[in-house]
């Protein structure tokens, strides 16, 4: 969800924000110099893959002594549950030919702590990529 954000309409795509519409028109601008090629929006990036609850969960701890104890317990209600992949989803993605890398940008009025978290994931799992914040002092 963007905060405060307006969704705004270019080219018949509708952004989540004037930034990020603004950002695009910029990125044009950019592709047609030649300054970068490819330019995709609203890709997305695996950052945590889904699974299935095997319906047994190991804790462990340490006891008086210092050996490290398990205890296994059994959870029949979510056994089989499906746990769902997680995505970060980047506002563009592009080849700057400049650099010659490609480029996973966000635009950010606001970063939240789940973007904190989800950036973190995407900028370790996916290190081949240059990454790049744009906020409404860079457009």
């Amino acid at each position: 969800m963007k905060y405060h954000s307006k969704k705004t309409e270019v080219n018949g795509i509708v952004f989540d924000s004037k930034l990020e519409s603004d950002r695009f028109q910029q990125l044009l601008l950019l592709e047609q110099a030649g300054e970068i090629s490819g330019l995709q929006l609203q890709v997305e990036f695996q950052i945590l893959k889904g699974w299935k609850n095997p319906g047994i969960i190991s804790e462990c701890g340490i006891d008086e002594d210092g050996d490290t104890v398990y205890h296994i317990t059994e959870t029949p209600s979510k056994a089989g549950e499906r746990i769902k992949s997680r995505f970060y989803v980047a506002d563009f993605v592009y080849y700057d030919t400049r650099t010659k890398h490609w480029v996973i940008e966000d635009t950010k009025g606001m970063e939240t702590a789940e973007f904190r978290l989800k950036w973190a994931m995407v900028k370790s799992l996916y290190p081949q990529y240059e990454f790049r914040k744009v906020t409404r002092d860079d457009v």
